[in-house]
């Protein structure tokens, strides 16, 4: 079963993070978008090119639900609590899910060159900062745990959730 569940908009830092944490806890690290891309045998973008942002949704439930039941740390996409079966899953699992909160400026700071993500492709500045507001609620429903990680550094992130949420990592909780 998975020791912790990063959540957080895109950019905050939940792959990266993600893969330093499962390194320094010595367990396997988890995608959620990259379980979906394999699973499905698509891109992400080429996903919701052909299926829309809900053909997506659906793939990332199911992934959810199979990655749920796996040892190490998830790190899920930005959008993955957005939905209500989604939050429901969050908010029944034993593991600790937690959040990872940056600013929208520096989000936007640290994807402006990014090509990657779809849904940034299609939003103005007024319309990301929306989008991010309207996550923040889901994210709070489903958080056990919220570190804000603006001016911290990576490693700085991991020391901090290990050291906020150690009691969960006990062997009793695997």
């Amino acid at each position: 079963m998975a020791k912790v569940i990063l959540i957080g908009f895109m950019g905050s830092g939940k792959t990266t993070v993600g893969k330093r944490l499962a390194d320094r806890l010595g367990c396997p690290h988890l995608d959620l978008d990259e379980l979906i891309v394999r699973t499905s045998g698509q891109s992400i973008s080429r996903i919701f090119a052909e299926h829309g942002e809900s053909g997506f949704r659906e793939l990332e439930t199911q992934s959810l639900a199979a990655a749920l039941t796996k040892r190490g740390i998830l790190s899920t996409g930005g959008g993955t609590p957005v939905r209500e079966e989604n939050r429901r899953m969050l908010i029944h699992t034993d593991v600790p899910v937690v959040l990872l909160k940056t600013a929208p400026g520096v989000i936007l700071e640290r994807l402006k060159r990014d090509g990657t993500r779809p849904l940034l492709e299609t939003l103005d500045r007024s319309q990301f900062i929306a989008l991010y507001r309207k996550r923040l609620g889901f994210y709070h429903q489903v958080a056990d745990v919220q570190i804000v990680t603006d001016e911290k550094s990576p490693d700085e992130v991991v020391a901090e959730i290990i050291r906020r949420i150690d009691p969960a990592l006990s062997p009793r909780r695997q």
